[in-house]
């Protein structure tokens, strides 16, 4: 099970409800299936989100733990900047696990495939 993702195997996507897919030939089995409940993503329970510029977290059940890799070239920061404020706006993201890299992804391809892993991840609100 990997513990880091490099940025290459990050996709980013915007929109309602942004998504990161990840790519890792090894399946991150403590991640759900993805699946869609009335066409939306279910949720990871138990999981939470910390998005960040130049690395995101993924901290679920017992511990589990997966960084992505962020940004390292300024000129990225405008979209970055851009996606993180959709996250804050819905609250979390789709976080969906692929073994391969895609053209494209839907959320209903994902669910589809029955090998994708994730789902909707909340973002940790912290207080202080």
């Amino acid at each position: 099970m990997p513990s880091c993702v490099p940025r290459e195997d990050a996709r980013y996507f915007g929109g309602a409800l942004p998504t990161l897919v990840v790519c890792s030939a090894e399946p991150i089995v403590q991640l759900p299936r993805f699946r869609l409940v009335s066409g939306r993503p279910a949720t990871c329970p138990g999981w939470e989100f910390i998005p960040g510029v130049t690395f995101s977290m993924i901290e679920g059940p017992g511990r589990f733990r997966l960084m992505v890799e962020g940004i390292t070239h300024e000129d990225e920061a405008d979209a970055r900047f851009s996606w993180l404020g959709a996250v804050e706006r819905a609250g979390g993201a789709v976080v969906a696990v692929v073994g391969s890299h895609s053209e494209t992804y839907s959320w209903a391809s994902l669910a589809g495939s029955g090998q994708a892993r994730g789902g909707y991840v909340p973002v940790i609100r912290r207080s202080g």
